[in-house]
């Protein structure tokens, strides 16, 4: 873990959505790699990892890569359709789990009082499919999806946004992301960024993040340190920076 800063001081959370508190980050790489076969090209991980991994605007990119490894004349909109096809493929119930950790640190930060957000990049609908097919709906008090916001993740309107409806400033927020596009989006906000690589995006560097954890559950030891720390004056945790 990577951490900064005396003085831990936070009042709300933000959690980003997918390869976050959802893996959807391996179905969407195993759609991805079924296209590029389907094409007979060979897939490019490294590529996908830092251009197209929470970064919804990265998939034209990816097009011109199977494009040039696959010698197809396809548009980009033929090749969303078959990528399409590929995510109902795997963006299922069998493909897409909960991470692990998850309860216990949602749970653990509301009973410290602290409200809880989702801000994302994803539509509305899968956002909210996701939330109630887990049983999560009823732990966040704000939710923001992509479709609701004119400028998505890095730009950092999604977190501001969770913030201003939480009633928190997003100094005082702390952001929970997978990605480098998301911890970026959460630092240009202003929020103390916690990061949270996946498997698959562990290779990357995540330079926007004053924390990086390798799971939900040392995000938990993290947070609850920091609340014990700010409720007992002269504790010994000192892990989060203050405004």
């Amino acid at each position: 873990m990577r951490a900064t800063g005396p003085n831990p001081s936070f009042d709300a959370v933000v959690f980003d959505l997918d390869g976050t508190l959802i893996d959807s980050v391996r179905p969407d790489f195993l759609a991805c790699t079924a296209l590029f076969e389907e094409f007979g090209a060979a897939f490019v991980p490294e590529f996908w990892a830092e251009h197209v991994c929470g970064n919804a605007e990265g998939y034209p990119a990816l097009f011109e890569v199977l494009r040039e490894r696959a010698g197809t004349g396809r548009t980009d909109a033929e090749l969303q359709d078959r990528l399409r096809a590929h995510w109902e493929r795997f963006f299922t119930p069998d493909h897409v789990v909960l991470m692990p950790g998850v309860f216990p640190l949602l749970d653990g930060l509301r009973a410290a009082g602290k409200p809880l957000a989702v801000a994302s990049s994803s539509a509305r609908e899968w956002v909210e499919r996701w939330l109630g097919h887990f049983g999560l709906t009823d732990r966040f008090a704000v939710v923001v999806s992509g479709d609701e916001v004119t400028r998505r993740k890095p730009d950092p309107m999604a977190h501001l946004r969770a913030a201003g409806r939480l009633g928190v400033p997003a100094r005082r927020c702390v952001a929970v992301e997978d990605s480098p596009t998301g911890t970026a989006a959460a630092r240009a906000a202003g929020c103390t960024v916690v990061a949270v690589p996946t498997a698959l995006t562990r290779h990357l560097p995540h330079p926007s993040a004053d924390h990086v954890v390798a799971d939900l559950l040392e995000a938990r030891q993290l947070l609850t340190d920091a609340v014990v720390r700010r409720a007992v004056p002269g504790g010994s945790v000192s892990r989060l920076p203050s405004p």
